[in-house]
C-alpha cells in the first residue's frame, strides 16, 4: 500500500504538471505576441539592432527623406556609381577618393547608424562599410537645399582589420563618438 503522503504528493505533482501544460497551450494557441506588447507606448523608442562600431542602427531622429537619401548615396558609392544624382554635393575628386577607400576596405555592404539633426538644419549618420576582412567607419552629413537632400560631406576613417570570429574582442568606446 502507498502511504498517504506519497499519494497526496503524486496527485499534487500531476495537477501542477497539468496546470503548466494548460498555460503553455493557451500561449501557443494565441499565435504571435499581441500587438499591444510589441508597440512602443508613451514616448518609448522602438529598439533597433546595434552595430558594435557605430551603435544603434536605423533612422534614429533623422527625417525619413534624409535616411532614404543616405541609403541610396551609400549604395551608389558601394556600387562605384559615380554619376548617381545622390552624390551631388561632392566634388569628383572627393567621390574618387571615397571610392578608393571603400575599395581598399573590400567593402561588400554598409550599415547606417541612427541619424540625428545637427545645428543649422543638417542631418548626420554614422556609417560603416564592411568587407570580408576589413571595414571602415565614418560619418555622413546631409543638408536640405530647395526641398531636396544633398550630401555635405562623408568622412571615413582608414580601413581596419575586422577581428576574426572566436578571437577576443576588446571593447573600445571611442567609435561611438561623432567626428565633430
Amino acid at each position: 500500500m502507498i502511504p498517504m503522503r506519497a499519494w497526496i504528493l503524486s496527485i499534487a505533482v500531476f495537477l501542477l504538471a497539468g496546470a503548466g501544460l494548460a498555460a503553455q497551450t493557451d500561449g501557443a494557441d494565441a499565435g504571435v505576441i499581441p500587438q499591444d506588447v510589441r508597440r512602443p507606448k508613451t514616448g518609448e523608442a522602438p529598439r533597433y539592432p546595434r552595430d558594435l562600431i557605430i551603435g544603434e542602427l536605423g533612422r534614429g531622429d533623422a527625417p525619413e527623406g534624409a535616411y532614404e537619401h543616405a541609403r541610396r548615396l551609400l549604395t551608389a558609392l558601394l556600387g562605384d556609381n559615380r554619376d548617381s544624382p545622390y552624390l551631388a554635393g561632392l566634388e569628383p575628386g572627393e567621390i574618387a577618393a571615397l571610392a578608393e577607400q571603400i575599395k581598399a576596405a573590400g567593402a561588400r555592404k554598409f550599415r547606417i547608424g541612427g541619424g540625428r539633426e545637427e545645428s543649422g538644419g543638417g542631418v548626420s549618420f554614422l556609417v560603416r562599410f564592411i568587407g570580408r576582412e576589413q571595414g571602415a567607419a565614418g560619418e555622413l552629413y546631409l543638408r536640405q537645399e530647395e526641398g531636396a537632400w544633398r550630401c555635405d560631406s562623408l568622412l571615413l576613417e582608414e580601413a581596419r582589420a575586422i577581428p576574426e570570429r572566436g578571437s577576443p574582442y576588446e571593447y573600445d568606446f571611442t567609435p561611438y563618438e561623432r567626428f565633430f
